[in-house]
């Protein structure tokens, strides 16, 4: 998956309880290299698979009906432990994070030869954009090319192992990127809001975050509070004038990215949307002041 990098390993310092959301434990099951953390009456050894769908929905119990928490993306390599009444209960290898997906989403590992690079596209039943689509697959997806040289009316395409088409166009040997991490979530402005997502289809605050560092080669953890721990460093911040482009700031529940300019971008559950605003609107309209947030500053 290229140099990304990781902040925070899953396990919280001070000896406190792990987080079952980056932790693969439960009552009669545990994840083999946490046999020295975990008591279990068994453990496994994960078997490496990858994602097989655009979004697969991550559960919390291994039924339709159970929330869900966030999506694993077409191409991320997992790691099952288990399968239960068709749902595969796994770890994703990107961001640490444990749950439920149908094991019918899942296909055998295999290294990818691309990446989709726009913020999106879809995947063809047929080299033609014409045909029926079968799925859409989020930016950053790792692929893995079965065929090129693929031509109809002038647009190039590529067979995926899986099955379908794309545009070739939408695709990238190495992984996409940006300047920073206000120039990528610039990329999805207009987007809906949506809890647990994380692509140009439907994206919470936290999802936004976590896939505006993607595009400058860092991975960080899925949820706001996992963020605020693990990202970068703490700074305190009496005014707006102590900001800094690029700056997080958190409070319970959500995130924004200062885009500098006194302006921040966000996943906003009001509007339903990606937008960007006036930070002091936002904190007039919500009732906020500065003391409210948490502000990490990013050595990026």
């Amino acid at each position: 998956m290229g140099s990304l990098r990781i902040y925070g390993d899953g396990i919280t310092p001070g000896g406190r309880p792990l987080d079952p959301r980056l932790n693969a434990f439960r009552a009669d099951l545990a994840d083999q290299r946490l046999a020295d953390i975990v008591a279990a009456p068994r453990y496994a050894r994960g078997r490496e698979q990858r994602v097989a769908v655009g979004r697969a929905a991550v559960r919390r119990e291994p039924h339709e009906s159970a929330a869900v928490d966030t999506y694993y993306h077409y191409g991320e390599p997992v790691l099952v432990f288990a399968c239960d009444g068709g749902y595969a209960w796994c770890q994703s290898q990107l961001d640490g994070y444990v749950g439920y997906v149908n094991d019918r989403q899942l296909a055998a590992a295999a290294p990818a030869t691309h990446f989709i690079a726009t913020v999106g596209s879809y995947r063809y039943a047929d080299a033609d954009l014409r045909a029926s689509t079968l799925d859409f697959l989020p930016r950053h997806s790792p692929a893995t090319v079965a065929e090129t040289d693929l031509i109809t009316r002038g647009t190039h395409y590529a067979r995926l192992d899986t099955g379908g088409f794309v545009p070739l166009g939408c695709l990238s040997a190495a992984p996409p990127g940006s300047a920073d991490i206000v120039a990528a979530a610039r990329l999805y402005l207009g987007c809906p809001y949506l809890w647990a997502g994380r692509s140009f289809l439907g994206i919470d605050c936290s999802g936004l975050v976590q896939n505006a560092f993607r595009d400058i080669g860092v991975v960080v953890l899925r949820d706001t509070d996992m963020q605020q721990e693990t990202i970068g460093g703490a700074v305190p911040v009496t005014g707006a004038e102590d900001l800094r482009r690029g700056d997080l700031l958190y409070m319970p529940g959500h995130v924004l990215i200062h885009a500098g300019r006194g302006s921040v971008i966000h996943a906003d559950g009001a509007s339903m949307m990606v937008r960007e605003e006036p930070l002091a609107e936002f904190m007039h309209r919500s009732g906020l002041g500065f003391g409210s947030f948490t502000v990490r500053r990013c050595p990026t």
